[in-house]
């Protein structure tokens, strides 16, 4: 999942609307515990409908499937 997730984060950069970002949660187990993370790994979004806490990602988790999620519901075209 690591090499995808990398990917997806390169692949959004330069992006304006959408940020991606990784949390290791042996590290930051207080932060991942405020945001209800318990298994991992846990992809979490964040927009203006969600919740403090993010809503849960349940779709696929290779590389097409997050960016065409991240293309039809998060990225705000120019």
């Amino acid at each position: 999942m690591k090499p995808t997730w990398d990917k997806l984060a390169e692949e959004y950069a330069t992006s304006s609307s959408v940020v991606v970002a990784d949390v290791d949660c042996t590290v930051e187990a207080d932060l991942c515990s405020d945001y209800d993370v318990k298994g991992y790994p846990t992809i979490k979004y964040f927009t203006a409908e969600s919740d403090a806490k993010g809503t849960d990602y349940s779709g696929g988790r290779d590389f097409d499937e997050l960016k065409k999620f991240v293309e039809e519901t998060l990225e705000v075209k120019d």
